[in-house]
């Protein structure tokens, strides 16, 4: 019976297994496998070269732009998603005319894919015959929405415009299951709405706050679709993030060997960051 309940386990746990070692296991052990090779495009296999291509990565300064960036915007994106998302969240947990129909709008922008996204953001900005342009040339507003002052505030509005319903959407779930018996204690108590909501459901609801900041911040991480699409890194490489960095060094310059060492960086950075989460989420 214990051999048959052992059994048992590794039969229903193996295709889960196989599945994490196929997409998981194999792919990071490749790229490892690769960075330590000098591995181009043209050349195929090379020889052994250590850290070598480690250090080439190290010491490229539009390495650490882009990382740079990719941090800075998936901070400041987080952060305003989390709040906006809250601030959604908290009209729409309450009855009101259209609510039903609203919320399907509301969830449009994630069920469109981020690469399809950002066509329809490249033909809505075009500077030649975009919607955009064409309504601030009423206001008599000539402006290049893709010059490098406004570029990053740019992306960044639009992150938030495609991203918002997904923190909304997890916060929202986490208002559904709070006691209604808070609201009406507070409101017994004398309690502002305002002061319920952030003395008294925000501490209740953190944890799932959490949640939709960490499951965002990493995706916010990793953007690459949008951004390529719209600006291909640039101006220059001011919108750079990481993956495109990552993909123009294998796919345009050909190092393999040199883009799978950025990736194992990145990685590495990123699974430096994931204990802190896990603890704060254990809380």
């Amino acid at each position: 019976m214990v051999y048959s309940e052992k059994a048992a386990k590794w039969v229903l746990s193996f295709p889960l297994l196989l599945f994490w070692v196929v997409m998981v296991v194999f792919p990071a052990g490749y790229a490892i496998y690769l960075s330590l090779h000098d591995v181009s495009m043209g050349q195929g296999m090379s020889s052994f070269s250590g850290f070598g291509n480690y250090l080439e990565i190290l010491r490229d300064a539009d390495f650490w732009h882009s990382i740079g960036f990719t941090l800075e915007f998936a901070l400041i994106t987080t952060v305003l998603e989390l709040v906006f998302g809250f601030l959604l969240a908290l009209l729409f947990n309450r009855s009101f005319p259209g609510k039903r129909p609203l919320l399907s709008m509301v969830l449009l922008p994630i069920m469109v894919a981020p690469s399809l996204m950002g066509i329809m953001f490249r033909l809505i900005l075009n500077e030649n015959n975009g919607v955009a342009t064409y309504f601030l040339s009423l206001l008599h507003i000539q402006v290049n929405l893709f010059d490098p002052d406004l570029v990053v505030p740019l992306m960044i509005v639009l992150d938030i415009m495609q991203w918002v319903p997904f923190t909304f959407l997890i916060i929202y779930s986490g208002l559904q299951g709070v006691d209604p018996g808070l609201y009406e204690a507070a409101s017994v108590d004398g309690a502002s709405y305002w002061r319920t909501v952030l003395q008294i459901i925000l501490p209740v609801i953190a944890p799932i706050f959490f949640i939709a900041a960490f499951l965002r911040g990493i995706d916010a991480f990793r953007t690459f679709d949008v951004i390529y699409v719209l600006t291909n890194g640039g101006p220059g490489n001011i919108t750079k993030t990481a993956s495109i960095y990552i993909y123009e060094a294998a796919f345009k310059s050909g190092q393999i060997g040199q883009a799978a060492s950025a990736s194992v960086i990145v990685a590495v950075f990123l699974l430096l960051l994931i204990p802190f989460f896990v603890k704060r989420l254990s809380k």
